[in-house]
């Protein structure tokens, strides 16, 4: 954290928008772990302002989704999902599907908390055929557990054992 505090001195000297809309985006990172999500969605906004100003969209999309996991553990679920949306439209526009793959499987857990199971599972579907297609084992991993919990909570338990399994498999593989 001090390193980043330098460097977001160094940047306000410097002028470098990119260095230091990099800088918020990690500091926010670091406080949302530390427990400090009021300080931690300040340096989104702060992020999100340089971002817009400078065009950098890729990482507007993920700042998006930060902020809406914030927002999610806040109980404020339609915000998180507008949020959400705005960041499955940014990588949709930019062909992240990397990114696109992320957002489903949170928008897929904050319809769970919300109680739209339906919606949820929609939503994983699409996170593992994302997964399967650009080989992301360990976000498969984190899709199948996901969905596991979901199928157990709508009483699948043939459904929830084999995710469960699949994710097991693939996490232990990863060691």
């Amino acid at each position: 954290m001090a390193l980043l505090k330098r460097s977001e001195e160094l940047c306000l000297d410097l002028g470098d928008k990119n260095g230091l809309a990099a800088s918020y985006g990690n500091q926010a990172s670091i406080i949302r772990a530390r427990g400090r999500p009021e300080e931690a969605m300040e340096l989104l906004q702060k992020h999100d302002k340089l971002c817009l100003e400078l065009g950098n969209k890729d990482s507007l999309a993920a700042s998006y989704g930060n902020q809406a996991l914030i927002l999610r553990d806040w109980g404020r679920l339609e915000e998180a999902m507008a949020l959400h949306k705005k960041e499955e439209a940014l990588s949709l526009e930019l062909g992240n599907k990397d990114s696109l793959q992320r957002s489903y499987g949170n928008q897929a857990a904050t319809f769970q908390v919300w109680g739209r199971l339906e919606q949820a599972m929609v939503l994983l579907k699409k996170q593992e055929a994302l997964c399967l297609e650009l080989g992301l084992r360990r976000a498969l991993g984190h899709c199948h557990w996901f969905w596991g919990r979901l199928a157990r909570a709508q009483g699948d338990r043939a459904t929830a054992r084999a995710k469960l399994q699949a994710a097991l498999d693939i996490f232990t593989e990863l060691k």
